[in-house]
Protein backbone atom coordinates (compact mmCIF):
# COMPACT_ATOMS: atom_id res chain seq x y z
CA UNK A 1 0.00 0.00 0.00
CA UNK A 2 2.80 2.30 0.95
CA UNK A 3 5.02 1.74 -1.97
CA UNK A 4 1.80 2.17 -4.27
CA UNK A 5 0.91 5.30 -2.62
CA UNK A 6 4.73 6.42 -3.31
CA UNK A 7 4.66 5.77 -6.93
CA UNK A 8 1.22 8.11 -7.24
CA UNK A 9 2.77 10.89 -4.98
CA UNK A 10 5.88 10.85 -7.11
CA UNK A 11 4.82 10.97 -10.34
CA UNK A 12 6.20 13.73 -12.43
CA UNK A 13 9.80 14.30 -10.36
CA UNK A 14 12.86 13.27 -12.59
CA UNK A 15 13.25 10.05 -10.93
CA UNK A 16 12.26 6.31 -11.18
CA UNK A 17 10.26 4.55 -8.98
CA UNK A 18 10.40 0.33 -8.43
CA UNK A 19 8.01 -1.33 -10.91
CA UNK A 20 4.92 -2.97 -9.31
CA UNK A 21 4.08 -6.33 -10.72
CA UNK A 22 0.21 -6.24 -10.40
CA UNK A 23 -0.21 -9.87 -11.00
CA UNK A 24 2.15 -10.42 -8.15
CA UNK A 25 2.93 -9.37 -4.41
CA UNK A 26 5.98 -7.72 -2.84
CA UNK A 27 7.00 -7.03 0.57
CA UNK A 28 8.76 -4.20 -0.68
CA UNK A 29 10.98 -4.47 2.64
CA UNK A 30 13.05 -1.68 0.45
CA UNK A 31 11.57 1.87 -1.78
CA UNK A 32 14.18 2.80 -3.78
CA UNK A 33 14.02 5.57 -6.32
CA UNK A 34 16.41 6.19 -9.15
CA UNK A 35 17.71 9.57 -9.82
CA UNK A 36 17.17 10.42 -13.38
CA UNK A 37 20.64 12.41 -14.36
CA UNK A 38 19.64 13.32 -17.86
CA UNK A 39 16.82 15.07 -16.20
CA UNK A 40 18.57 16.55 -13.18
CA UNK A 41 21.04 18.81 -12.23
CA UNK A 42 22.13 17.27 -8.93
CA UNK A 43 23.72 14.18 -8.23
CA UNK A 44 22.18 11.34 -6.35
CA UNK A 45 24.86 12.44 -3.11
CA UNK A 46 23.64 16.22 -3.15
CA UNK A 47 19.76 14.57 -3.07
CA UNK A 48 20.84 12.34 -0.06
CA UNK A 49 22.54 15.30 1.54
CA UNK A 50 19.67 17.45 1.38
CA UNK A 51 16.97 14.91 2.38
CA UNK A 52 19.13 14.09 5.00
CA UNK A 53 19.48 17.66 5.84
CA UNK A 54 15.65 17.96 6.03
CA UNK A 55 15.57 15.14 8.19
CA UNK A 56 14.55 12.08 5.80
CA UNK A 57 16.08 8.81 6.90
CA UNK A 58 17.17 8.35 3.59
CA UNK A 59 19.85 5.04 2.73
CA UNK A 60 22.06 3.56 0.09
CA UNK A 61 21.33 -0.01 -0.64
CA UNK A 62 23.71 -1.66 -2.22
CA UNK A 63 27.33 -0.26 -3.07
CA UNK A 64 28.25 -2.80 -6.09
CA UNK A 65 30.00 -6.06 -4.12
CA UNK A 66 32.85 -5.43 -6.87
CA UNK A 67 34.23 -2.04 -5.44
CA UNK A 68 34.61 -3.20 -1.98
CA UNK A 69 38.31 -3.41 -1.20
CA UNK A 70 38.23 -7.63 -0.89
CA UNK A 71 37.28 -7.58 -4.27
CA UNK A 72 39.29 -4.95 -5.46
CA UNK A 73 42.45 -6.51 -4.31
CA UNK A 74 41.44 -9.90 -6.06
CA UNK A 75 42.16 -7.76 -9.49
CA UNK A 76 38.51 -6.34 -10.35
CA UNK A 77 38.05 -2.75 -11.57
CA UNK A 78 35.47 0.33 -11.45
CA UNK A 79 34.36 0.30 -14.75
CA UNK A 80 34.08 -3.76 -14.84
CA UNK A 81 30.13 -3.83 -13.86
CA UNK A 82 29.08 -0.38 -15.64
CA UNK A 83 25.57 -0.92 -15.11
CA UNK A 84 25.81 -2.18 -11.01
CA UNK A 85 27.58 1.58 -11.08
CA UNK A 86 25.37 3.43 -12.53
CA UNK A 87 22.42 1.49 -10.36
CA UNK A 88 24.65 2.97 -7.75
CA UNK A 89 24.91 6.60 -8.69
CA UNK A 90 21.37 6.55 -9.13
CA UNK A 91 19.56 4.99 -5.93
CA UNK A 92 18.25 6.34 -3.01
CA UNK A 93 16.35 4.15 -0.21
CA UNK A 94 13.25 6.37 0.76
CA UNK A 95 11.69 5.49 4.31
CA UNK A 96 9.21 2.05 4.10
CA UNK A 97 8.57 0.47 7.50
CA UNK A 98 5.26 -0.93 8.61
CA UNK A 99 4.48 2.08 11.09
CA UNK A 100 5.08 5.09 8.31
CA UNK A 101 2.35 7.20 8.72
CA UNK A 102 0.82 9.03 5.42
CA UNK A 103 1.59 11.48 7.32
CA UNK A 104 5.12 11.35 7.18
CA UNK A 105 5.42 10.16 3.63
CA UNK A 106 4.19 13.40 2.88
CA UNK A 107 6.79 14.80 4.26
CA UNK A 108 9.16 12.81 2.30
CA UNK A 109 7.77 13.49 -0.99
CA UNK A 110 7.12 17.43 0.00
CA UNK A 111 11.13 17.17 0.89
CA UNK A 112 11.30 15.48 -2.59
CA UNK A 113 9.35 17.91 -4.27
CA UNK A 114 11.01 21.24 -2.72
CA UNK A 115 15.12 19.68 -3.85
CA UNK A 116 13.86 18.48 -7.18
CA UNK A 117 12.63 22.03 -7.30
CA UNK A 118 15.13 24.60 -6.23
Amino acid sequence: ELASRYNEKLVGLPLTTPYIDQSSYSAFHLYVIRINSEKNVKTRKQIFVELMAKGIGVNIHYIPVHTQPYYLNMGFELGSFPQAERYYEEAISLPLFYALSYEDQDKVVKALQEIFCE
